[in-house]
């Protein structure tokens, strides 16, 4: 199995078995801290099919967190972040905690006995903030330092990976965005041309990473006495899927003709094989961003890694696994509902409180 960045061994194997629940919760302004919630239920999903990733729900303890008598209040909508942690209390009263994400307060709904949060992590604040004059990226400029300029120039102390962008050496032709134009959108085409997804992680870090086409399981889900699988149901279907891409761009060139790439499930064991009895169905893509052949075939492999295997999903429940990420490959076994396969997770909805089943959704990676 591949390793989980972050979370110990011990954790990995305590929180298959019995063990006592920790999660805190703050509301921070800025980065500083404001107040320390208590939770009382909730939970936050994470979808990496969705513009916004993140998403929470969360009942606050009042005695904590009171109700909001103003726009200074911890809990009003104005600008405060709620900061989430779920993990396991050891026996000598500390903790190991996993950054489930950071989340713009939406809504709060207040009745004197609860306080109901919303929010939506941090690339809302992108989402929201609309190119408001016509922008330009001067031809040759990396797409990494391209992405950070374009979304600070909204968000001036955005926290990124700057490893990650500063390694991506291809490099953008002078782009033109128009006032009004979505400007988390914009970027992530860029993203997309250049193979990549972006996001931000459980510490509300901006982060760039490949979009990979299968992996090692970091996990294992499965049913039985030292399983942490309670539910499965799978289902079938060709619904929405494509086994080619045909990724297509402009040529700086003069009199060039336009670039072009193609990723294709050439996996001859694979059921949705281009060359196979599942037939060949092609999508086509086509960004002013591509402008060589081989940045048109990083985006054509990473528009048909988002969808190898969905041919097969899988919905399950189980025990909480807070480690766990969207694009995670993990291994589902339940036989009896014809499971038994590597899986990569698409989209994840975690418990906060001491109760209740982790749920999520995936496709198979092999079938």
């Amino acid at each position: 199995m591949a390793d989980v960045i972050g979370v110990s061994q011990r954790f990995r194997d305590t929180v298959r078995q019995s063990h006592r629940v920790a999660h805190r919760a703050e509301i921070r302004r800025d980065g500083a801290l404001i107040q320390v919630a208590g939770i009382v239920e909730g939970s936050v999903t994470l979808d990496q099919t969705a513009a916004t990733r993140g998403q929470i729900d969360v009942d606050l303890a009042v005695d904590t967190v009171p109700t909001p008598t103003g726009p200074l209040s911890a809990s009003a909508p104005y600008g405060n972040e709620l900061y989430v942690w779920r993990g396991i209390q050891w026996t000598d009263g500390s903790s190991e905690l996993v950054p489930l994400g950071v989340y713009r307060i939406d809504d709060t709904d207040a009745d004197g006995a609860s306080l109901r949060v919303s929010g939506q992590d941090r690339s809302a604040r992108l989402i929201d903030a609309r190119i408001e004059a016509a922008y330009q990226v001067s031809a040759g400029t990396q797409y990494g330092a391209a992405i950070v300029a374009l979304l600070r120039d909204a968000w001036p102390t955005m926290p990124y990976d700057s490893t990650e962008f500063g390694g991506i050496t291809t490099q953008a032709p002078q782009l033109a965005f128009a006032e009004g134009d979505d400007r988390w959108g914009r970027a992530q085409e860029m993203a997309t041309s250049c193979g990549m997804d972006l996001w931000f992680d459980g510490t509300g870090t901006l982060r760039l990473t490949p979009v990979a086409g299968s992996s090692s399981p970091v996990a294992e889900i499965h049913e039985g006495a030292t399983g942490v699988l309670v539910e499965a149901a799978a289902r079938w279907s060709r619904a929405g899927t494509y086994n080619r891409v045909i990724a297509t761009g402009e040529n700086t060139a003069q009199d060039a003709p336009p670039v072009r790439g193609v990723a294709t499930d050439d996996n001859p064991q694979s059921p949705t094989y281009y060359y196979g009895p599942f037939g060949r169905v092609p999508r086509f893509y086509s960004s002013p961003f591509l402008t060589t052949d081989a940045q048109c075939a990083s985006a054509a492999t990473a528009i048909l890694n988002r969808q190898l295997g969905a041919t097969k999903s899988v919905s399950f429940g189980s025990l909480v696994l807070p480690y766990l990420e969207p694009r995670d490959a993990v291994s589902i076994r339940r036989p009896r509902a014809g499971v038994d396969e590597v899986h990569v997770i698409d989209k994840l909805t975690i418990p906060l409180g001491v109760a209740g089943t982790m749920t999520g959704s995936t496709r198979a990676l092999t079938i």
